[in-house]
């Protein structure tokens, strides 16, 4: 099944879409419709039904669909709120530079459709633990050192006005919506102090949400990387933090420090700076992070209904506390997140949790 032959079904498909996405409800109907011209003008005739597979926080689906010959993922991602044109653009720059992201052999711009290589059922989450971390930690940065590596020119920047939307997520749903508490004075100094930290470091190509759900081990062993369309040209260090200071998995800050010096040990352009302004970067850039995923995960809930992420708030709450203490301009608002914060975090989480 070549590659070729899926490119020419993809502009026979775009040119003939309808004017009209379909609905919500009838998504999934008409992206099995599509799959199987796309299947049948590569000339195969017999495909299972589309299997659901994998969660995500965005709002594409992704079903198994399996053919005599190979198993491939196909995508719904609703073009009102996805970027496929993204994603497409950066598989190719990625996967030609030897990234193993999934190759997208068909794509349907118009209605958000695509089918892509399946890389498997395994995200890294499910396998780092206390005995494989060793392995697997330096093989996940070394695939963050080659992405960091390809020219940002044709991203997007991650600037002033995206770094503040999504920090508004934190008062906004966080804390005003899930918790009932109105936010203290001097977020936005706090705020305007991340946001320099994260302009002032060394900038470059950002995944943007690189971390154990995204990163994928593929069923010949090697690491796959999903989840890469909102990549942005930004600063150096947010990639690190996503991945060593996990939403999903927490390890000893010492062996933290260890994988984070030797990712700066080898990289070009970081490894030049003084040590203590890294660790500050990294830090602050975390920080940014972590109070921008306390809005998103709340906002899953209250807006969409998806409650699963409520339980990795307690960790990235603890992350943002952590920072604080360090730092002095934070140091204020990090006493009144354990005074104020962290207290209505575990009675909402009790209530939430109860039967």
């Amino acid at each position: 099944m070549s590659t070729e032959s899926f490119s020419e079904t993809a502009k026979s498909q775009r040119s003939s879409s309808t004017d009209t996405a379909p609905t919500v409800t009838s998504r999934r109907e008409h992206l099995a419709r599509w799959v199987a011209a796309v299947l049948s003008d590569a000339g195969i005739h017999e495909q299972n039904a589309m299997q659901a597979i994998g969660n995500d926080a965005g709002f594409r689906k992704y079903y198994r669909v399996t053919t005599p010959q190979q198993t491939l993922v196909a995508v719904d991602a609703p073009p009102a709120t996805e970027d496929t044109h993204a994603f497409v653009a950066i598989a190719k720059r990625w996967h030609a530079a030897g990234i193993n992201v999934p190759q997208v052999f068909a794509v349907d711009y118009q209605q958000g459709f695509m089918l892509q290589e399946d890389l498997g059922d395994t995200p890294m989450q499910a396998v780092l633990n206390e005995t494989t971390i060793d392995e697997y930690y330096p093989r996940l940065l070394t695939t963050l050192l080659s992405i960091q590596q390809q020219s940002p020119q044709e991203l997007p920047p991650y600037d002033n006005k995206l770094m503040s939307f999504e920090l508004s997520l934190y008062p906004e749903w966080f804390l005003q919506q899930w918790l009932g508490i109105t936010p203290p004075d001097g977020l936005d100094e706090l705020f305007t102090s991340l946001i320099t930290a994260m302009q002032e470091q060394p900038q470059g190509t950002v995944h943007r949400d690189f971390h154990s759900r995204n990163l994928m081990l593929t069923p010949d062993g090697d690491i796959g990387v999903i989840d890469f369309q909102g990549a942005l040209h930004g600063p150096l260090l947010y990639d690190a933090v996503s991945l060593l200071r996990d939403c999903y998995l927490s390890w000893p800050p010492a062996q933290i420090e260890l994988w984070l010096s030797g990712f700066i040990g080898k990289h070009p352009v970081l490894a030049g700076h003084d040590p203590v302004q890294l660790q500050t970067w990294f830090d602050l850039a975390g920080a940014q992070r972590h109070l921008k995923c306390l809005g998103i995960f709340t906002r899953l809930w209250l807006r969409d209904g998806r409650p699963g992420y409520l339980k990795e708030i307690p960790r990235t709450l603890g992350y943002v506390v952590d920072v604080c203490r360090r730092y002095p301009q934070l140091s204020g608002h990090g006493q009144w997140l354990e005074q104020q914060v962290v207290p209505a975090v575990r009675a909402r989480l009790e209530q939430v949790t109860q039967p």
